[in-house]
């Protein structure tokens, strides 16, 4: 979702936590977690003192006037209490780089928040801000850390040191994956990255219009097909990148069905590269697919896919904001023996609810 206008308000939600908006009363909050010295145990000399932790809490409230974006107030929403600090900030050396952050309580670490945490910031982020890059820096010796940013999906591209030390030692630098269309006179070129990554996804027992084995040459027709609809501009062809080009996954949008349904897209062949599962690189996929459509597609209201049952995708989408909206039992074939349900689901471009 997008950030809301009112101080205070709830910016996104995850499983067990909500993010909101700062506002001057939690101070005392702001203090209490970052005054915390367990919570500082890799860089102690960071920790803020009580004065210093007004003035960056002051920072964030503008931070959130100016950009409606900055650092939130992590909230429990079973118990409703605060319990951290987190989210995306300018750097305000480039300001083209947002920089991911969050620091919890002391007594909340271990329990993977913090990954739950990243992971929703960062597709939030490539969905809504795709011209930011979004990066981390984290201390070469907190090996949480460095676990939980490779599982938000951001990728080490080296080394940097610290603004405020630069003859300190310098902290591992990462970067998040981009999520983009792709020109018509380029598609053709990624032809032989997308058969064999379509392979793979076959072989790995994805769902995306074949099963394990499949012929390479099927695969290869299958997507000339695509090719064509994307070059008669019939579809619309969006790639995930690794900050050193790699294609990690491809999706598509059916954008021109004609009366009644000019205002619909499909969502087809989303697939992401299987040796790089755990890397949330299936909701960054989807997160900044739906932004392309926003942006890119500005007459389509209505979002539409279809999947094969069992194999867990209508939890993957319904995290995304997706709801089921039909389904036929058994209305897929595998074998003589494999029956599947065929699903339905759909989402409003906006985010609002279906009615």
């Amino acid at each position: 979702m997008t950030a809301p206008a009112g101080e205070g308000s709830v910016w996104l939600t995850t499983e067990r936590l909500a993010l909101r908006r700062p506002r001057p009363e939690d101070l005392d909050d702001y203090v209490r977690v970052h005054n915390d010295p367990r919570t500082y145990a890799h860089s102690p000399a960071g920790m803020p003192s009580p004065e210093q932790c007004r003035e960056r809490l002051a920072a964030d409230l503008v931070d959130w006037q100016r950009d409606e974006l900055g650092y939130a107030v992590v909230v429990d929403r079973a118990s409703g209490d605060v319990i951290g600090w987190a989210g995306l900030r300018h750097k305000d050396s480039d300001h083209e780089s947002l920089n991911l952050y969050y620091r919890l309580e002391h007594d909340r670490l271990g329990a993977g928040l913090g990954r739950e945490i990243s992971r929703a910031v960062v597709a939030w982020a490539v969905e809504h801000r795709p011209d930011a890059l979004v990066t981390a820096m984290v201390d070469e010796v907190n090996a949480a850390s460095l676990r939980t940013a490779a599982s938000a999906g951001l990728v080490r591209v080296g080394t940097r040191p610290m603004r405020d030390e630069p003859d300190g030692t310098p902290m591992a630098y990462f970067e998040a994956p981009r999520v983009a269309t792709v020109p018509r006179e380029e598609v053709t070129d990624l032809r032989d990255a997308v058969v064999e990554l379509w392979q793979r996804v076959n072989d790995a027992g994805g769902s995306v219009g074949f099963l394990p084995g499949a012929a390479r040459r099927d695969v290869a027709a299958a997507w000339d097909r695509h090719v064509e609809d994307v070059d008669a501009r019939r579809s619309l062809l969006c790639v995930l990148r690794d900050p050193d080009g790699a294609v990690r996954g491809i999706g598509l949008w059916e954008h021109s069905r004609g009366f009644p349904h000019e205002h619909v897209a499909g969502l087809k062949r989303l697939m992401v590269d299987p040796d790089a599962q755990g890397r949330n690189l299936g909701p960054i996929l989807l997160a900044g697919m739906v932004g392309i459509a926003r942006r890119e597609l500005p007459w389509v209201e209505l979002l539409r896919l279809e999947y094969r049952d069992g194999l867990g995708l209508g939890e993957f989408y319904g995290r995304a904001g997706w709801t089921e909206v039909g389904r036929v039992p058994r209305g897929l074939r595998l074998s003589a023996t494999d029956y599947r349900d065929d699903v339905a689901m759909a989402r409003r471009v906006d985010g609002t609810p279906l009615s």
